[in-house]
């Protein structure tokens, strides 16, 4: 009999294939077959770094032990490779080995949480026909899903979530073939592009859930024939760009949603009364929405066919951040059931009262914050429950300390910031619950001995902002990472600070501005690397800055005004490259503006130093800011000329732009908002002409240059400012007429050009017929309404020769013979009898004009540093805000 070689090839294989079940059956373990612990191999050498998690994959011990490997438990073969990270910090780095389609019976694949340097997803992956789970996220995974995935026809989860946009899908026609699907999350993958992702998705019937979560999504349908996904238990649609109602295609899903988020969508309308539908929903979450109106009664009690109402599955309501209104209390009676209830920051009114939550005894979050609320309890009041998340900012709970929190000892985090409450807080209070993570009461008028919190481990934000604490400064744990004690009267050495400051801290925000600590700044910021914003402001602190701050590498924020240091800026600050805010005023420092600040500070935005005794020039290397937008150099001693700088930053429009006026942690303080496009030069020495390149500063708010010794003509095209809405450049030696194009500065609300030798007539028409002659009192050569000088034919053209070189030089002599000469003290005479009279009007008209006097005193507050000067023109700014509004698109 002669046996061919195929047929030979065959009858050894399964002699081979019967001797390992023998070796089996013998030995009662599973062997892995030799040429896909060969494949394990090879896609192991396709990794960089392998020291983890192939600790154990060695070839004297059998792949099926390997780690993250699993193999059938009768055939050897390799079904399962879980290779995803445990840790951020191990992360496998490479490359997916081909080698995997030498694993033919491959069921379950995990490569996520690793680097894969931004490759596709290979094409390849589409031919293991066997697989039934298959995880490729935050992988860092680029490109276009493949198409081939849709042939994986035994694939029931598939989750590609987490690689960013960068991973995008044209359109979702692929899915079609995955008929065993019941997972699919594509979170955070691009699909914009893709306008039937809803019919795809309803060739899915087994489907029981699906992420589409911050997907770029846009269109969502309000009418969809036929839902075929009825299966449905999951679904995630949050943070996409519907902008429209939520659709009535989402209660034909039926019986089995069990969680649905729509949170972040845009969505707006009413909550519908179609949400009884969902009888097995126990977490809703709507969330930072534009949905207006009450919350619909019918929401927590759903509606079986043929019976009456019935209490809700509902375990999870969240709501806050939207438009919602009316009663709260009404809608409570239907929420008994709930573990978690947010519905914060919405307009929810009404007095909440303790039978109102008796029946809550499953309640573990409540928040409530932000709303028109009050909770009327008795003292002796004990809830039904123990909550984990107490969220009652801006609710009434005053003026008393509310004693029914002493029965709550398993919170994590409290709000109870802005309630009304006039009270000591009690010496219980501190030690309620060992869990405490997050504590915010800011904004009381609280009263009492703050404790020592260096034992309180787990405390990592803390926020007593604008109370009445009275008390040594206390100590903190190293893990305290947010730490807010401005507005109180906490007094004694800041050199208790420093204990917070040990190595391996975990210090991002530290306010301890407006209190009575004195002292030295302690030069112990050696371990501050992860300090984001210091705030010591509004203190009585002396000395030098240290040097050590200049080891803060990671500072966006430095604000130390309002205090009597003393000394030069240290060098050392170069060093702090991510400084957005510099803000040293109203202090005691000397010496030279530093050039290092234009040098070194590339990404400041936000500039004081005024109120000192810095000298010198402007240096010309503050001209490198390309994004300062706020500079103020007011009341020191700075002389020669303005340096001819031209900031893109002040150039910006402010409201074409997304600039977030919160500087820059809102949401943890009431911090103080710095206003931008602010020049403020005033109260120097400087000298010669107004640099034509400040014309060019088209998103300037506020400009002053008021109180130096610069001459020339106003720049002609001033008018080309029209943002400006305050203007102050009195007390210099100007001179020429008012530049015509003054007349477009149509947002201008203060407006001083008075002690100039400005001369011809004064604008007529815009806003330059609201401002009094305090606005021009001091140019003896003006003329025209206000003043009650009228002009004649040769004033109105004003001097025909006060443009010429020789003239300006001229007149700055006689400006600096008048100044520091003293011989002509009858000028000083009639200047001071101007004054008076000049005074006494003005202030007059201030005392008559409410408006005025509030832009005026806002404008020229020397001591605040002229940062509120935008309430001062509030006015002018809701006008534009208004305009730009019902402007055509």
């Amino acid at each position: 009999m002669v046996i061919r070689g195929s047929k030979l090839i065959q009858i050894l294989v399964f002699y081979l294939t019967g001797l390992h079940c023998m070796e089996m059956a013998l030995t009662g373990a599973v062997a892995c077959m030799d040429s896909e612990q060969e494949a394990l191999l090879k896609i192991k050498e396709g990794f960089k770094d392998v020291s983890e998690p192939f600790s154990s994959w060695t070839a004297e011990e059998d792949c099926c032990n390997w780690r993250g490997v699993g193999c059938d438990n009768t055939t050897g073969h390799v079904t399962m490779l879980d290779l995803h990270s445990r840790d951020p910090s191990s992360k496998l780095i490479g490359k997916v080995s081909h080698s995997l389609l030498d694993l033919p019976y491959l069921s379950h694949l995990d490569l996520s949480h690793n680097d894969f340097q931004k490759i596709l997803i290979p094409d390849f992956i589409g031919s293991l026909k066997y697989i039934k789970y298959l995880n490729l996220s935050n992988a860092n995974f680029w490109g276009t899903i493949p198409g081939s995935l849709g042939s994986l026809s035994h694939l029931e989860s598939l989750d590609l979530s987490g690689n960013g946009f960068f991973l995008r899908a044209e359109n979702l026609s692929w899915v079609y073939g995955l008929s065993s699907l019941k997972v699919l999350d594509l979170g955070g993958v691009d699909l914009s592009n893709t306008e039937d992702w809803l019919d795809a998705i309803n060739m899915l019937p087994s489907l029981v859930e699906l992420g589409l979560f911050f997907c770029k999504l846009h269109k969502l349908p309000q009418n969809f024939n036929h839902v075929k996904f009825t299966s449905l238990k999951i679904l995630d649609l949050s943070l996409n760009n519907f902008s429209s109602t939520i659709p009535d295609w989402l209660f034909d899903i039926g019986h089995s949603l069990v969680y649905l988020n729509l949170s972040r969508c845009q969505l707006h309308g009413v909550i519908p009364d179609a949400f009884r539908n969902l009888t097995s929903l126990m977490s809703l979450d709507l969330s930072e929405n534009n949905l207006e109106g009450p919350i619909p009664l019918t929401l927590g009690l759903f509606q079986e066919q043929g019976e009456r109402n019935r209490s809700s599955s509902l375990r999870k309501l969240f709501l806050s951040s939207n438009g919602l209104n009316g009663s709260l209390a009404r809608s409570l009676a239907q929420f008994s059931q709930l573990a978690v209830l947010d519905v914060a920051m919405n307009n929810m009114e009404g007095n909440i009262t303790e039978a109102q939550l008796q029946k809550f005894s499953s309640l573990r979050v409540l928040d409530l914050s932000s709303n028109r609320l009050a909770l009327k309890v008795s003292s002796d009041w004990t809830p039904p429950f123990l909550l984990e998340t107490i969220g009652l900012r801006s609710c009434l709970l005053g003026p008393k300390f509310p004693q029914w929190l002493r029965s709550q000892k398993n919170f994590s985090a409290i709000d109870i910031s802005n309630a009304g409450i006039v009270d000591v807080v009690p010496d219980w209070f501190w030690n309620l619950s060992s869990k405490i993570m997050y504590m915010n009461m800011s904004f009381n008028e609280l009263k009492g001995h703050v404790p020592d919190f260096s034992s309180q481990h787990q405390l990592s934000e803390l926020d007593l902002t604008g109370n009445n604490f009275s008390s040594p400064l206390p100590r903190f744990s190293a893990n305290t990472r947010i730490l807010f004690l401005a507005k109180n009267s906490f007094f004694g050495h800041i050199s208790n600070l420093c204990g917070i400051l040990s190595i391996n801290n975990c210090l991002n925000y530290l306010d301890l501005s407006s209190n009575n600590l004195w002292g030295e700044i302690p030069d112990c910021w050696k371990y501050g690397q992860n300090l984001i914003v210091l705030n010591l402001a509004n203190n009585n602190l002396s000395g030098q800055i240290p040097n050590s701050t200049g080891q803060l590498i990671r500072l966006n924020t430095l604000r130390l005004e309002n205090n009597i240091l003393s000394g030069e800026v240290p060098s050392s600050l170069k060093a702090c490259t991510e400084l957005t805010a510099l803000h040293l005023a109203n202090n005691r420092l000397l010496g030279n503006v530093p050039t290092w600040i234009g040098e070194n500070l590339q990404k400041l935005e936000f500039l004081s130093l005024s109120s000192n005794s810095f000298s010198g020039n402007i240096p010309r290397q503050l001209c490198q800011l390309q994004n300062l937008n706020y500079l103020n150099l007011s009341s020191n001693s700075l002389s020669g000329a303005i340096p001819p700088c031209a900031f893109p930053g002040m150039m910006i429009d402010y409201f074409d732009t997304n600039r977030d006026m919160s500087y820059p942690y809102m949401a943890y303080s009431d911090s103080v908002k710095l206003t931008f496009n602010i020049l403020d030069l005033s109260s120097n020495d400087l000298s010669g002409r107004i640099p034509t390149e400040v014309m060019s500063f088209h998103g300037l708010i506020v400009l002053n240059l008021s109180g130096n010794h610069l001459v020339g003509p106003i720049p002609p095209n001033i008018g080309e400012m029209a943002n400006l809405e305050a203007l102050d450049l009195s007390r210099n030696s100007l001179s020429c007429t008012m530049p015509a194009s003054m007349i477009n500065l149509t947002f201008l609300a203060v407006f001083d050009v008075s002690f100039n030798h400005l001369s011809g007539e004064i604008l007529r028409g815009g806003q330059f017929a609201t401002f009094s002659d305090s606005s021009y009192i001091g140019n003896p050569q003006l003329c025209g309404s206000p003043l009650s000088k009228i002009c004649s034919s040769n004033e109105s053209l004003g001097d025909p020769h006060c443009n010429t070189e020789e003239g300006d030089e001229e007149k700055q002599g006689i400006q600096k013979e008048e100044q520091h000469g003293f011989k002509i003290p009858s000028f000083y005479l009639s200047m001071g009898l101007g004054f008076i009279v000049g005074y006494c009007g003005f202030w007059g008209s201030l005392v008559l004009n409410k408006s005025w006097r509030y832009a005026y005193f806002r404008f020229l507050g020397n001591m605040n540093d002229k940062i509120y000067v935008m309430v001062a023109v509030g006015a002018a700014k809701l006008k534009r805000k208004f305009q730009h509004q019902q402007a055509p698109k």
